[in-house]
């Protein structure tokens, strides 16, 4: 049996790689979660479309264009989860009235932002669900 060391471990869970659904987890351990990073195409480009319509009429009033595409947008969040951009986003926004906006607006919002960060989109839209969003690592690349 392959043992890995601890550091080993977390390397394959933040590479994305999951013990095999074949192998039971150890009694008291939970399975390591899978991590995805927005480099993978987490969002449609339909959502971002969408969101780029939404951002101009509800939040570039007080967030000029480029405001979340600047170094320090993407040197706060980097490595964050997306939950917590979400969770965020939700809360505080827009500043007049917070939580306002339906979920789907604030999802496409979301894939705005990532698509003028470098983000690619890909095949499915970014989920509404927390927990899913939970397992999702904004990765922003340096431009």
């Amino acid at each position: 049996m392959l043992r890995l060391t601890a550091a080993a471990a977390l390397v394959m869970i933040a590479a994305g790689v999951a013990r095999g659904s074949e192998q039971a987890p150890v009694k008291g351990e939970s399975r390591p979660l899978r991590v995805v990073t927005t480099a993978s195409g987490v969002y449609t480009a339909a959502q971002a479309s969408k969101g780029e319509q939404v951002y101009m009429t509800s939040c570039v009033s007080c967030h000029p264009a480029g405001t979340y595409a600047a170094p320090s947008f993407r040197e706060k969040w980097n490595g964050a989860p997306l939950a917590r951009l979400f969770d965020l986003v939700t809360g505080t926004m827009p500043k007049t009235e917070p939580g306002s906006l339906e979920t789907q607006d604030y999802i496409q919002v979301i894939s705005y932002i990532l698509k003028i960060n470098g983000a690619p989109p890909g095949k499915a839209p970014l989920p509404a669900d927390i927990d899913e969003l939970k397992k999702i690592r904004l990765h922003l690349p340096r431009r």
